[in-house]
């Protein structure tokens, strides 16, 4: 295996750096699950911070002849590592064949973790026969120690999930078709006396200021409009399924991906209708519901890991098997949505396994919310933006503009 530098030059120090501190985020919570000692943890984490160093800056009899060759003289001190984690790093580079076993266990440990995180930076490269095949001995290996659910336990955690209602169903099958007026919004809203009153509060915020006070739904509809009336309807309809405190903020980046989804619907040369993008940012991370009532054991792991710089996707798909993209598809295939709409909200992290269009689109729109849920990649952002049909500037003019109306959709919620 080339332990060598990762990526390009051109911000390659600041991605070996996060790289290194994911590979020692994994590498301590390997270590407990072997359980390994303390000082046996403390020192697989040092080393892995460094462990993508270059083996010259602690080899100091190569070091010191280079120097010497080159007329440099050399500071004292400059090797400042413990002689332990050097000891450790050499085992991994391979340079140390007599190692004792404690020092071979731990390379190994830092060998499979390395692996592990550059396998998932690699993904958007690799080809797979079926959408879940891993081919990486050390992934299975690291799978088998850290998964602390299956996909079975995840599949019954989203049956308890809150049913989503039939007159909810109705308002989104009706508001979701492409020719709307104001009676057919009236008549989705009436379905719901808490719509109707949202609607009309709306109307009489701040936002739009009205001079006389509105008192109906259909005089609210068509003070609003047809389309901000839309989006504060679907929001109403799910905003309900974030109603807990600590799903405030995955219920904003539900809004802020929804209204950056639409945008980029806009701007894109594939026939893609914005208000069916605007839904499916609403509901792309519906799974990270499921996810938040995992039991304890995946929710400390969990926290460990991602408080730590690993993604959240990378850690999902550690911990149970499934990232939230397939949590999600399988919660709203529950909730009878359409296919293409469950495809895209599948694959949006992982767009190149999917020809869907929309899948990608919601990856842009998840980059442009810098929601960091996934290993950024340059080759899956290039891959995305031609099959969402999008120009890669376009993204960075959608992060200047204006998004008043979303905290609109924050106050209807």
């Amino acid at each position: 295996m080339d332990h060598g530098p990762l990526g390009s030059q051109a911000g390659g120090d600041l991605g070996i750096q996060a790289h290194c501190q994911r590979v020692a985020a994994w590498s301590s919570e390997l270590a407990v699950a072997l359980g390994l000692s303390l000082a046996e943890r403390n020192l697989v984490e040092q080393a892995a911070l460094y462990h993508h160093s270059s083996q010259l800056a602690f080899d100091s009899t190569t070091r010191h002849g280079l120097l010497a060759d080159l007329k440099i003289e050399e500071k004292a001190g400059q090797s400042a590592l413990p002689e332990d984690v050097e000891q450790l790093l050499h085992a991994f580079w391979g340079n140390d064949a007599g190692s004792d076993g404690s020092i071979a266990k731990l390379a190994a440990v830092l060998e499979m973790c390395d692996d592990f995180d550059q396998f998932f930076e690699a993904e958007p490269l690799a080809e797979f026969e079926h959408a879940d095949q891993s081919v990486n001995p050390s992934v299975e290996t690291l799978f088998s120690y850290l998964q602390v659910t299956s996909r079975a336990d995840v599949s019954r955690v989203i049956d308890h999930l809150p049913v989503f209602p039939r007159a909810a169903r109705e308002v989104v099958k009706c508001i979701s078709s492409r020719e709307l007026n104001v009676q057919e919004l009236e008549k989705a809203a009436l379905l719901d006396p808490v719509m109707s009153g949202l609607l009309v509060q709306t109307a009489n915020s701040s936002y739009y200021s009205p001079r006389n006070a509105i008192a109906s739904v259909r005089h609210a509809i068509s003070y609003m409009g047809v389309e901000a009336t839309r989006k504060i309807l679907l929001a109403a309809t799910f905003r309900s399924n974030f109603a807990s405190m600590r799903m405030h903020q995955l219920w904003n980046h539900s809004l802020d991906v929804a209204q950056t989804a639409e945008r980029l619907a806009m701007r894109s040369q594939m026939p893609l209708d914005p208000s069916e993008a605007f839904l499916a940012g609403l509901v792309h991370d519906v799974g990270r519901l499921a996810f938040s009532i995992m039991p304890a054991a995946f929710l400390e792991r969990f926290y460990r890991l991602t408080d730590r710089g690993c993604p959240a996707v990378e850690v999902e798909i550690c911990l149970s098997g499934l990232c939230h993209g397939e949590v999600s598809a399988q919660t709203l295939t529950q909730w009878k949505f359409p296919g293409a709409l469950v495809e895209a909200v599948r694959w949006h992290h992982r767009p190149e396994r999917s020809s869907s269009s929309f899948a990608s689109l919601l990856y842009l729109a998840e980059v442009v919310s810098e929601s960091e849920e996934d290993l950024p990649s340059a080759i899956r952002m290039r891959t995305a933006c031609r099959l969402a049909g999008i120009d890669p500037e376009a993204l960075a003019d959608l992060n200047g503009e204006q998004r008043s109306f979303l905290e609109t959709l924050r106050f209807a919620a």
